[in-house]
């Protein structure tokens, strides 16, 4: 076989906008065209997946040259089958999405000239494939119920789930409702904390779920004992040692190995992967990761092929993808359809015939370190104006984490319409980029504005950061009213935020803020200060009865990051009521478990944020971490999913203790979280934030009539203040590395 030509060249297929690409606009992909002496040409992809690969497009592209310039000397003495086509890619590269390119190409130009499939040229070992498969059955991507009853009703027996941090446990639950007769796949990609995982494959286990595709980082390590669903690994295995590989294949709890050849290095690895899960009674899934119409033909021939030769009737994840409506130009002759074939009888295409012409580039993000001035205000009303998006950053982030942060903005591609990048709190794990369409914007001011309405005096203090959604939002409601704001520049500061209040008729704070107001027994609210809204995090009931007895006109509010803020918030009308509902803001629709069952928060809302930077889909439904339940129209907030406490089989929401230990006589505040415990698997911890009055022994003998005896905190820190975070919020993490003493109750 003798190779007379390679050439190149990047496309950008344009991607469908309905989320299910985690965000992503487009996807950017060097074409590579072989063409043998004979005059047969044949085609192949490198498209490595942002965040996902271990290579990038400069790698491959890199790749792809040295291929061009060793291809004119030793092209033609290479060996007409896969091993040596795959040994020769392996020694001018180390780019997995080029080694995959170069063998489709090689084998495609080979197809071509014996009119034959590429699936037949697919072997193991160099033997022929004996029965090489016409189709397959697929796994069709799905998001909603109603999209499952479309694809059952087109003939679809399987569905794939994307699921996010929690699980989305209602979703997937109706989606089987739809669909009773299909068999699912969920796919977490690797969204789930290890001590997240295996409650909720528990949860799972009762439903027809073939596997969860890589549940959380480092997923093999839950193989070694018994799972109550099955997993498959996908993404790691490119990053698996031939040991750990090893173990894997002989666990029961590996359902099955899913194969991306462009993550794993190209159809010769993809192959010999196949054949050790086959040798371990495991299935096989090929699928594709996003790329153009090129590289999921050869993902399917690759599924065909090894559906033949192992007899596996698992190669099935190459249904039609949301996000592959997009491909357009010089596709018709491929169609993006369930499985297609690269060589005749269907045309060969040209290199040419894919002068795909890419959408306008997404603008990327100006980024603000977002300092509590005039001129960050100004520039944010200046971006917002002008329709430039912008990322704003909180000025006191320790500098890897302002580093990291504009990396990632600097790095990440913008879904459509993007307005404004935030980042949440950080208070359970690493801080993720949120972007928020302008849309989005306008429709969170417009609920808040039917919420709260307006008075002609309006105006609002902004003793927040714009970094944070509760900051920012101020800003964005005044801009579109035309209302004036009273800015608290610099940090918080108690004598200079009464001040400002003093000429205010609305504001926004956390209750830390709120506790320092308090704490000057002088201060009472001024006449013309109608509602505070306090949300951020918890306030505890013994800071709402407080300032309740002062008059504050507070309005608690939930809301996150996802949500720009406020999605429900008390009436109105009960300004300064402990007692009062959350009441839905309107176009908001949530969905929560009951009073007696708590289960995780689900928002639809216009509001919503359409993904995090790192391409995860947030609208149109976002499952939050957050627990609680909806009665007679409003949403009660009772803790969150990954901070459940379960001790010796009984569960222990920290909110709950929390708002029993902050009222405490001489408590102002609390955490609690979870210690392990050889015993009881986990006890309460705690850390509370005391002044002079309080007494460990009244306290305990307290806790003793009031929680239940696993509720009780096993072990104590006492402080002066709680650690916080940039936000306000409390810092858990910090809180629980505070040096505890155990705590001792009587009998």
């Amino acid at each position: 076989m003798t190779i007379a030509g390679v050439r190149s060249r990047v496309v950008r297929w344009p991607i469908a906008g309905d989320g299910a690409a985690r965000g992503r606009t487009e996807r950017a992909a060097i074409l590579v065209e072989i063409e043998l002496a004979s005059g047969h040409r044949g085609l192949g992809e490198a498209a490595p997946l942002p965040g996902v690969s271990t290579d990038t497009l400069d790698d491959a592209a890199a790749a792809i040259a040295a291929f061009e310039a060793a291809a004119a000397t030793r092209g033609p003495g290479l060996e007409p089958t896969l091993t040596a086509i795959a040994m020769f890619a392996a020694a001018i590269t180390t780019s997995p999405s080029a080694r995959f390119a170069i063998e489709t190409a090689v084998l495609s130009a080979r197809a071509a000239a014996r009119a034959c499939p590429l699936a037949d040229l697919l072997v193991v070992d160099d033997e022929p494939n004996p029965s090489p498969r016409d189709a397959l059955p697929t796994a069709v991507v799905v998001d909603d119920p109603e999209a499952a009853r479309r694809a059952i009703a087109a003939g679809a027996r399987c569905l794939k789930i994307k699921v996010g941090p929690t699980g989305d446990l209602e979703r997937v639950i109706a989606i089987h409702h739809a669909a009773p007769t299909a068999t699912l796949r969920l796919d977490a990609n690797r969204a789930w904390s290890r001590a997240l995982t295996r409650p909720l494959l528990h949860a799972l286990a009762d439903l027809p779920i073939e596997f969860v595709e890589e549940p959380c980082p480092d997923a093999h390590e839950l193989l070694a004992d018994a799972l109550p669903c099955p997993i498959a690994l996908d993404e790691s295995l490119a990053t698996l040692t031939d040991a750990q590989l090893t173990v894997a294949l002989a666990a029961p709890g590996l359902a099955a190995l899913v194969l991306k050849p462009t993550l794993l290095g190209g159809l010769h690895a993809c192959l010999a992967l196949a054949a050790r899960a086959a040798a371990a009674g495991k299935d096989v899934v090929v699928t594709h990761a996003l790329e153009g119409p090129i590289g999921t033909a050869a993902c399917a021939e690759l599924a065909l092929a090894i559906a033949g030769q192992l007899a596996s009737a698992a190669p099935a994840g190459l249904a039609p993808h949301p996000a592959l409506a997009g491909w357009s130009h010089g596709v018709a002759q491929l169609g993006p359809t369930a499985l297609h074939r690269i060589a005749p009888p269907l045309p060969v295409p040209r290199l040419e015939d894919f002068a795909v012409t890419s959408p306008p580039r997404e603008a990327r993000a100006t980024i603000l370190v977002a300092t509590p001035t005039a001129a960050t205000v100004a520039a944010i009303r200046a971006a917002l104006d002008a329709g430039r998006p912008i990322a704003l950053l909180h000025h006191r982030l320790p500098a890897p984490e302002l580093a990291r942060q504009r990396a990632l903005v600097e790095s990440a591609p913008l879904p459509a319409d993007t307005a404004v990048v935030l980042f949440t709190s950080g208070s359970t794990g690493p801080a993720r980029g949120v972007a928020l369409t302008r849309a989005a914007l306008d429709a969170a001011a417009a609920a808040s504005a039917a919420h709260l309405g307006w008075r002609d005096d309006d105006r609002w203090l902004l003793a927040l950061s714009t970094a944070h959604a509760g900051g920012l939002a101020i800003v964005v409601r005044c801009h579109a009213a035309g209302k004036p704001l009273a800015l608290l520049e610099g940090d918080f500061d108690r004598a200079r935020c009464a001040a400002l209040l003093a000429d205010c008729t609305l504001a926004s704070l956390v209750p830390t803020q709120l506790a320092a107001l308090l704490d000057d027994p002088g201060w009472r609210p001024p006449p013309k200060l109608r509602a505070v809204l306090l949300g951020g995090a918890a306030a505890s009931p013994a800071l709402l009865e407080c300032a309740a007895s002062r008059g504050v006109p507070f309005l608690t509010s939930y809301g996150l990051t996802e949500t720009f803020g406020q999605i429900a918030t008390a009436p109105l009308e009960r300004a300064g009521d402990p007692a009062a509902p959350l009441q839905l803001l309107p176009g908001v629709e949530v969905l929560a478990g009951t009073r007696t069952e708590p289960a995780a928060i689900a928002i639809r809302a216009p509001m919503l944020a359409t993904a995090y930077l790192d391409g995860a889909p947030i609208a149109p439904r976002f499952t939050t971490a957050d627990l609680g339940f909806v009665a007679n129209g409003a949403l009660q907030v009772v803790g969150r999913l990954d901070d459940v406490i379960v001790s010796g089989g009984e569960k222990v929401h920290p909110s709950v203790v929390e708002a029993e230990l902050a009222a405490t006589p001489g408590v102002r505040g609390a955490c609690v979280f979870a210690v392990p415990d050889p015993r009881w698997g986990q006890t309460v911890g705690a850390v509370v934030a005391v002044d002079d009055g309080f007494d460990e022994q009244r306290a305990a003998a307290r806790w003793t009539a009031t929680l239940a005896p696993h509720a009780r905190p096993r072990e104590l820190a006492i402080t002066a203040t709680l650690p916080l975070l940039p936000s306000g919020k409390v810092d858990r993490h910090r809180a629980s590395l505070l040096v505890r003493h155990p705590l001792h109750y009587p009998r």
